[in-house]
This record gives C-alpha cells, sequence and structure tokens, in this order.
C-alpha cells in the first residue's frame, strides 16, 4: 500500500461511540441526522475539515462538490458506519443540496467486485476473454470472465501481486514482500513460481515486454530480464546504492518509440534502447518527486508524477510539456494510474479519475476511492477501476451515460 499521498479527500474510520443512538426521530432535521448518523461512527473529512462529526463543534461544513452517493456508500459497507436507507437518502439530499457536483459525470459507476482478505487492487489485466486483478494485502491473483463473478486462482504467501503480463503463450506476475518471485500460469488458473530474484531486492513492483525479453522492476530500483520467464540476469541497477523499499520501486516499465521507460517512486525516469544500457531523461518531470503511473496514448507517452500531481507529455522522449496540474482541480497530487479507454487517456489522482480526449483539456469523471487509484484497464467493452478501500479491495466499472 502507498505510503503518502493523503492530502486530499480522506474519509477516517474514527470510532467515536459504541453506543448506536437509535431510528432518526421525526423532529430531527437533514443537518441532525448528518450529525447524529456520521458523527456515532465516523468523522467524514474534506481537507482536513470536519463535514460531520464532533471534532469541529457538531457543525456541518460546506465543503466542495461530491458524489455524496458514492461517499455515503463507502461509510456504510466500507467502514461500517450503521444507517438506515432512510437516513442514507436524508443524508445524501442534504449532501448533494449543500455541496452538488458542479457537472454530472459522463459515467456511472459500479460495483464489480469486493475482494475480502486485501486492501487494495494494484494490477488488472485483461487477456482475451478474462480479467485479472492481483491484489495487495493477501497476495492472491483473481480472475473474471464476465466482470462481477471472480475467482481466486493464486495464493502466493506474499503480500501483494503486480504486474499481470502475458508473454510468449503464458502469463506472468511478480510478488512483493516477503520474497521477489515471478510467477507463472499457462492457461491464467494453475500459478506457480517461475523464479525467484535476489532476497534484498524485497519485490517485483513491475513488469513488462520488450524486444524479446521479460523485465522486471523490483523494490530495489534494479531490472532483470529473462527470455523464457524461468532464467533471469540483471539489466540494469538504475539507482546505485539503494536498499529496498517505497522510495525505490521501480513503479511502471513501459515501451514507447523503441525504448523502455521505467520511473521510479520517489525518483527518476530512465529509458534504454538496448534493455540493459539505463540513461536518465526528464529531469524536469521528477525534480519535485518520483513518477508513477504511466501511458501511451495518441503516439505520445504521458507520465503522472507522486508528489505535485502532474502529468507529463512527450512526443520523442526529449521535449516534454506540462500538460495536467492536479493542484487546480481536487486536493490530492498521486498520480497513481492511467490507462486508454474508448477514445481518450484516463488519470487517478489520489481517489479521483480524470479523462482527456486531447491531452490537454481534463475533465473529471469518477469519485471512486478516499484512498487512491492504483489499476485501471478497459475489458469487454466497459473500464475497470481497482481502489485502495480497506478492509477489502474494491473494483468498480463503468457506463456510459449517454455519449462520453
Amino acid at each position: 500500500m502507498r505510503s503518502g499521498g493523503f492530502n486530499g479527500f480522506v474519509i477516517g474510520a474514527i470510532l467515536f461511540s459504541v453506543l448506536w443512538p437509535g431510528p432518526a426521530m421525526p423532529q430531527d432535521t437533514p443537518e441532525q441526522t448528518v450529525r447524529r448518523v456520521c458523527g456515532s461512527c465516523h468523522a467524514l473529512e474534506v481537507n482536513r475539515l470536519c463535514l460531520a462529526g464532533d471534532c469541529q463543534g457538531l457543525r456541518v461544513h460546506r465543503t466542495q462538490s461530491r458524489d455524496w452517493v458514492m461517499v455515503l456508500g463507502w461509510m456504510r459497507e466500507a467502514f461500517g458506519c450503521r444507517m438506515t436507507d432512510g437516513e442514507f437518502e436524508t443524508i445524501g439530499r442534504y449532501l448533494n443540496g449543500l455541496s452538488p457536483l458542479k457537472k454530472p459525470y459522463p459515467h456511472t459507476w459500479k460495483k464489480a467486485g469486493i475482494i475480502p482478505g486485501g486492501w487494495n487492487v494494484v494490477s488488472l489485466t485483461a487477456d482475451g476473454d478474462v480479467l485479472y486483478a492481483g491484489v495487495e494485502g493477501n497476495g492472491m491473483i483473481y480472475r473474471t470472465t464476465d466482470g462481477l463473478r471472480w475467482a481466486e486462482v493464486a495464493r502466493t504467501g506474499h503480500v501483494t501481486v503486480y504486474g499481470i503480463t502475458r508473454f510468449q503463450g503464458a502469463l506472468y506476475a511478480g510478488t512483493n514482500n516477503p520474497d521477489p518471485e515471478i510467477w507463472t500460469s499457462p492457461e491464467g488458473v494453475h500459478w506457480n513460481p517461475a523464479a525467484h530474484l535476489p532476497s534484498e531486492d524485497r519485490g517485483v513492483i513491475s513488469m513488462g515486454v520488450f524486444k524479446g525479453f521479460l523485465y522486471a522492476g523490483t523494490g530495489r530500483a534494479r531490472i532483470y530480464r529473462s527470455r523464457d520467464g524461468k532464467r533471469w540476469d540483471a539489466a540494469g541497477t538504475l539507482e546505485a546504492g539503494t536498499v529496498a523499499g517505497f522510495p525505490a520501486w521501480v513503479r511502471f516499465l513501459v515501451e514507447f518509440h523503441g525504448r523502455l521507460y521505467a520511473g521510479i517512486e520517489s525518483g527518476k525516469l530512465y529509458r534504454t534502447e538496448d534493455g540493459v544500457h539505463w540513461t536518465e531523461v526528464a529531469p524536469t518531470v521528477t525534480q519535485s518527486g518520483g513518477v508513477r503511473g504511466a501511458a501511451v496514448f495518441q503516439n505520445a507517452l504521458y507520465v503522472g508524477t507522486t508528489r505535485t500531481g502532474h502529468i507529463w507529455k512527450t512526443g520523442d522522449g526529449i521535449l516534454w510539456d506540462d500538460v495536467f496540474d492536479a493542484t487546480t482541480r481536487r486536493p490530492g497530487k498521486y498520480v497513481g494510474s492511467m490507462a486508454v479507454y474508448q477514445d481518450a487517456l484516463y488519470a487517478a489522482v489520489n481517489g479521483f479519475i480524470f479523462r482527456t480526449k486531447n491531452g490537454r483539456n481534463w475533465d473529471e469523471v469518477g469519485n471512486l476511492s478516499a484512498l487512491s487509484i492504483e489499476a485501471m484497464t478497459p475489458f469487454q467493452g466497459s473500464f475497470y477501476v481497482g481502489t485502495t478501500m480497506p478492509p477489502s479491495a474494491w473494483i468498480f466499472r463503468t457506463e456510459e451515460n449517454g455519449k462520453p
């Protein structure tokens, strides 16, 4: 699970009382219902201001617009806030009237799965008519053929599964914590460990395919590669002298215009032409922090930062343009993932989703998590999003509201 990045929209699971105050009384105003229900089980915070609860003298604060039905759903289902359907509707109407969405989302987002035992979906990979999910918290792999019913297919014994990737007719995935292992499956149902990388690397955080090799980026800013998925060789140390840990995670391996790009969570951006000799590129992109989300869209490479909330674009890997600044949109600076769906590029900033059709103009199209979104992919005509939603991992999918 990522560290930091909680400057944005936070729902704190703070227990105020073990006593349930009972059903709403007829004389309750909507504001009193908000205070009573939310204050009895959670403090709902937006940008460090208490919207409901005991922390600000039981006052309800006007705040930024939200999809309040989604927020209340998190409170009731993810964080255990007890409220009746009537209270749910009363609170939702009140908050929607207090701080409504300025512009309706072009998508309707619906739950497509809740995976118990893990708290974050960090890998979503569509492979033909099957969608795979790698989970943080329980180290398992799940699959679905209809987008709703998920079957467990692997228990790795590690904390997290990253980078589910197809290579030479088989599927591969990496594990993180306590050891960096490569797992594989010929058909996606039966998984087994195929290789063990040096233990000091701690974990495999990303995987990618480049010029006939399968690549793995580790938790110690190192790169390994293999021709067959079994025998692995060192292919570069991106940041010498580092120890395994969150800042040194190789967050993505993306091919663009004949080069393989690698980004470090709290470090720099690198690329290689031959797979073994790496060069730092675009220092302006990472001067205030590292990188996390990346994608190729309309013949350009997009890279998002993890501390400043910016998205950078390049057409040649040399000249880079700053095309998005999250700090002018919503609280939050963690660009956790990117993916292309239909004719648009989608980017997750903390728990919000933005999209662009031309690489410069961005619209907010969803708010699916109180924390972060670290995996997105299209599958069978819909768009799937994996979220951080402790104590379980939640997956949403979208349906269009008319034309996007």
